[in-house]
């Protein structure tokens, strides 16, 4: 189809949207000047920020199949793919991206800014575009991947081809396929990610990690797998999943879980243990809760420090295994230190935070110290 006609049906779902959304204030003429490629400074930024609301991401998702439904009755869409059309959106983005940030930094960009748009226009904005010159686009006939990453400090929602949601933790990346072909419904995590898959008896759903595979076929789970961890924890809350360890290139079947129980498995020493936990803690954070059960502080801080993408280092050894219990919401970080402060034997040293060469900022960095009673 020719691409100006994308171009129109790309503005008229857009408009669909606003129309339909009192709440969103989103400015169609920005939109469209920018398909159309007469943008201004700013427009693309205003765009990322409107579509990257996850507030909207569940309303937008909904719109967008009503839409197309709407479309597709008239003969004059039969040959036109849903994919491309929203595709259209996505593909100028990317493309606008890689001409102003070329080289690996650039790359870093591309997977926020996609990150952040996948984020609510359902998996069909994350496409299997190549990237091409100028407006031109081309579609892949083989099954294609995309890639969702959750940059530190932030929290992700996706949907996933089947219709199954989730979120995505910060300094994640969930890699998908476009369409899940094939007997399986396979999906590849790094980091931590909470599922709500839909029910297919014949179709298992399959989460692939650096060690263990989860297994299910319509359940609520969360997985924390960060590589830099020494230990891996599966989380069931409703529902059933099987646990596969990969060792020296075999599959081990690990354990099958019940609604409320915790798997925790140690790659390293190839052990594991199960225990009863209180899942809405253990999935809290996906509501914006930062919270600690029972934790050394050495875990506390690696939780801390993905939270607020920031730097907290463990000055004395006698805190490693302090264990700390509480539950953060909406507290900024200094807040959070003075509240730690205050309820555990520590004192900290803001260091701020040192400017590069370049020009940019490193991490914030804060040194912790215990201190006795």
């Amino acid at each position: 189809m020719d691409p100006e006609v994308y171009t129109k049906l790309s503005g008229s779902f857009l408009r669909y949207i606003i129309q339909e959304r009192i709440n969103m204030e989103i400015d169609y003429k920005v939109v469209k000047r920018y398909l159309e490629g007469k943008e201004r400074k700013g427009d693309k930024d205003l765009i990322i920020d409107w579509f990257s609301d996850i507030r909207f991401g569940k309303d937008i998702h909904k719109k967008y199949r009503l839409f197309w439904d709407e479309l597709t009755e008239h003969k004059d869409m039969e040959d036109c793919d849903e994919t491309a059309m929203l595709g259209r959106i996505y593909h100028k983005i990317k493309n606008d991206e890689f001409k102003k940030l070329p080289g690996k930094k650039g790359m870093v960009r591309i997977l926020n800014v996609i990150s952040k748009v996948a984020a609510v226009l359902f998996i069909p904005l994350v496409v299997y575009l190549c990237i091409t010159r100028g407006s031109d686009f081309q579609i892949a006939t083989e099954t294609a991947y995309s890639e969702i990453y959750s940059p530190l400090g932030t929290r992700t929602m996706f949907y996933l081809p089947d219709g199954s949601s989730g979120w995505l933790n910060g300094g994640s990346y969930l890699e998908f396929p476009t369409q899940f072909k094939g007997k399986t419904r396979e999906v590849l995590l790094t980091g931590e990610a909470y599922f709500d898959v839909v029910t297919d008896s014949k179709k298992p759903f399959i989460v692939k990690g650096e060690h263990t595979d989860v297994i299910a076929y319509g359940t609520s789970f969360n997985v924390q797998a960060y590589p830099e961890d020494t230990e891996n924890r599966i989380t069931l809350v409703c529902g059933n999943i099987r646990l596969l360890a990969r060792i020296n290139g075999k599959v081990l079947n690990l354990a099958n879980l019940k609604p409320d129980q915790m798997c925790v498995y140690y790659p390293d020493t190839r052990l594991y243990r199960i225990k009863t936990v209180d899942v809405k803690k253990a999935t809290a954070w996906k509501e914006g809760k930062l919270a600690f059960r029972d934790e050394t502080f050495t875990e506390v801080v690696r939780k801390i420090n993905r939270w607020y993408n920031v730097e907290i280092i463990l000055m004395d050894e006698a805190l490693r295994s302090y264990s700390y219990q509480a539950t953060f919401m909406d507290e900024t970080l200094d807040e959070v230190l003075k509240l730690l402060q205050h309820s555990a034997p520590i004192k900290y040293k803001n260091l701020g935070r040192e400017k590069r060469p370049d020009g940019t900022f490193e991490k914030r960095k804060i040194e912790l110290y215990y201190k006795p009673d």
